[in-house]
């Protein structure tokens, strides 16, 4: 008999007993993945082709290693970049960094942040170097850029030791930003005003007294690219313009001043600090286009000092990476006084529409609304329209009579009223009624402005209909993947004195009360009657959604009757070439894996804690593919209540197809919540607005 026929007759017996070998034993391992960015890649869509993990196996996904960085939180919105074979995280709320095996979950080396500069960063970024100087990951610590060497977790030789300066000289006066209770700051320098688009040259190294990025720089060859959120105030205050560093020097290279200067759009635009952003810039490297989404003006909720529209606050903005230039801009809420800022990635991706590429820049709002806009021009793709929106009643507020509407894609509620709150029980439900009734609460449909009296409710809150996670696409599919969250917040307006804390000149002496709180059950959870919580794929083909699901379950709290309602959620999915859709960010301490074809929820695993960071996954040096995510507490998706003052235990849990006898972790158990300290990172007691 032939080598080739005993061969034949091997795998067939071994096929009819049950014993088959997986012809990838055969092959060589497949080569380890990076995750360069927390996006995954430049233009951020959080997608990966990897599939040895797919809808036919993940069922039988399971944890295999959990990291426990040792601190307890709230919040944890750190993506972990793989880098050349190791795993970098930055920790929450210290901003310690670690390097860790991606396949043992075992630390290499960790590194604490300058004493003081610790704070709630959403991770790092990588830069390979030029040539000249080598690689190195770049940490933000306040207003200082680091370079730190990936192999030893040293500072880079080749940089000061202390960091570049990257945040802009601020205005003589108070600290704005949204937090517009603000003690007074230290002097700064003045700067002067530039039309809208035009690069400002600027002298290197500004001081360390500006508005810092929440999030990390995006790299473009030598130019580290930053934003901060200022929040579009007036001076006195900090200005925020995205601006470029040069990673060799550590110059300033460039400065984009993004309100226009014709007075149309502000009162008086060369005193407006603004144009900043809270979330993720995204580059098209090929193009040399840096997108932006932009912050709302401010002071939240009363804009009287700022009529007009308000460009280009609210917006995506594309800007030439190179020098600042801006090339397009779309603005998708007028006049924002309700504390909408675009703060979600924009996602740079090319679809096949009617037998042709169309390139794409995918942007969510807080408003829960999806804007398909095309890359080249910034003009949406599919239709939309303005409709008429409530008038406010606030003397000298000018608000805007309309406000867009993309046609099919206004994704998370906007309606509430009394007879239709929670659900989840009948305690619940009478809760929520007398919070309604007790607080006067009020609404007269989508964009109800602020009242001059009383409570005005919010729907979607100021936590975002969708969060900064935005979406992650299969570019494969072409389709888009948003989580959306119901969860209405209430705002209250005061008047007094021009010059009293809080106030700005200009707004006839109105501003918010005490910012703002869920309209929630007495358990924190929302008071809101339909799915709180919802998963939704978007066929960017067609621009219509291809499916919706509910997005978690609150069944451990309320019972039977909460199934089906989903659950409060912030944090990032990942998509996959396997056609699943992974997601942590659930309030109900559970990662999911659906089928990115139909919704199907196919695999749902209990974790220590929810996630507010979106997952990576990568294939480790074992020739297996792992998915990792940062479990750290809800966030803002769980609202502290008196029953609920807790903080999470912060651990970084992998997950993988196990292997027959391998010993899997439990990933719950030992990492117990405990009860906040002082000290805590807590979170708001409110929503930030963020």
């Amino acid at each position: 008999m032939s080598k080739t026929s005993k061969m034949a007759r091997i795998v067939v017996l071994l096929a009819t007993t049950g014993l088959v070998i997986s012809s990838a034993a055969a092959q060589p391992a497949p080569k380890m993945t990076d995750w360069k960015s927390s996006g995954g890649d430049a233009g951020f869509n959080r997608f990966s082709p990897l599939d040895q993990i797919n809808a036919t196996n993940v069922s039988q996904l399971k944890p295999v290693w959990v990291y426990d960085t040792g601190q307890f939180t709230r919040n944890w919105e750190n993506t972990p970049l793989l880098i050349n074979g190791i795993l970098y995280v930055e920790m929450a709320p210290t901003a310690d960094l670690a390097a860790i095996d991606p396949v043992t979950g075992k630390q290499l080396w960790r590194r604490k942040a300058p004493e003081g500069k610790g704070g709630d960063y959403r991770g790092m970024t990588y830069w390979p170097g030029d040539g000249k100087m080598k690689e190195r990951l770049v940490a933000v610590y306040g207003g200082s850029m680091v370079g730190i060497d990936p192999a030893t977790g040293k500072n880079s030789t080749d940089w000061p030791q202390d960091g570049y300066p990257v945040t802009l000289p601020s205005v003589s006066g108070v600290v704005s930003g949204d937090d517009v209770n603000a003690g007074p700051a230290p002097g700064g320098n003045s700067r002067s005003g530039g039309g809208a688009g035009q690069a400002r040259p600027g002298s290197g190294g500004a001081p360390d007294n500006g508005v810092a990025s929440k999030s990390p720089p995006v790299i473009y060859k030598n130019l580290a690219i930053f934003a901060g959120a200022s929040g579009f105030l007036p001076p006195p205050g900090r200005p925020a313009d995205p601006h470029a560093y040069d990673l060799r020097t550590g110059k300033l290279v460039w400065t984009a001043r993004l309100v226009p200067p014709d007075g149309k759009e502000w009162k008086d635009p060369d005193s407006v600090l603004g144009s900043g952003s809270w979330g993720f810039l995204t580059l098209d490297e090929k193009t040399g286009t840096v997108y932006v989404p932009t912050d709302s003006g401010s002071p939240d909720l009363v804009g009287i000092w700022r009529p007009g529209k308000n460009a280009w606050a609210d917006s995506t903005v594309a800007l030439d990476a190179m020098t600042g230039k801006m090339k397009w801009a779309f603005q998708n809420n007028y006049h924002d006084i309700f504390d909408m800022d675009t703060m979600a990635a924009p996602v740079r991706v090319d679809v096949k529409k009617d037998g042709k590429i169309v390139p794409m820049v995918v942007q969510t709002t807080k408003q829960g609304q999806v804007w398909i806009l095309n890359a080249d021009t910034g003009k949406p793709v599919y239709g939309w329209s303005e409709k008429k929106v409530p008038k406010s009643t606030v003397p000298g507020e000018q608000s805007w009579p309309t406000q867009p509407f993309p046609d099919n894609l206004s994704l998370a509620e906007m309606n509430i009223d009394r007879n239709h709150l929670s659900t989840l029980s009948a305690k619940s439900n009478a809760e929520c009624k007398k919070l309604w009734d007790d607080n006067k609460i009020h609404y007269e449909g989508p964009y109800t402005p602020p009242a001059p009296e009383g409570w005005t409710a919010q729907i979607p809150g100021a936590a975002g209909g969708i969060d900064w996670g935005g979406v992650s696409v299969n570019p494969q599919m072409g389709y888009a993947f948003a989580n959306i969250n119901n969860m209405p917040t209430m705002v209250q307006l005061t008047h007094g004195p021009d010059d009293a804390r809080g106030a700005v000149k200009g707004n006839n002496g109105w501003r918010f009360t005490s910012g703002y709180k869920r309209i929630s059950d007495l358990n924190g959870r929302p008071c809101y009657s339909g799915r709180m919580g919802e998963l939704v794929a978007i066929n960017l083909a067609t621009g219509k959604p291809a499916w919706r699901v509910p997005l978690g379950d609150l069944s451990d709290e309320y019972g039977a009757g909460a199934k089906g309602h989903g659950a409060p959620n912030i944090g990032p999915s990942l998509a996959t070439g396997g056609g699943l859709v992974f997601i942590g960010a659930t309030s109900d301490n559970r990662f999911r894996a659906f089928d990115a074809k139909n919704g199907k929820e196919l695999v749902t695993l209990k974790m220590a804690s929810s996630s507010t960071a979106a997952p990576l996954t990568y294939i480790g040096k074992d020739g297996r593919q792992y998915v990792v995510v940062a479990a750290g507490g809800p966030g803002h998706a769980k609202y502290r209540s008196k029953n609920d003052q807790n903080v999470y235990h912060e651990t970084l849990v992998a997950f993988a197809l196990p292997r027959p006898g391998e010993k899997l972790p439990d990933v719950v158990t030992p990492f117990p919540k405990r009860p906040g300290h002082p000290g805590d990172d807590l979170g708001p007691a409110q929503d930030s607005g963020e």
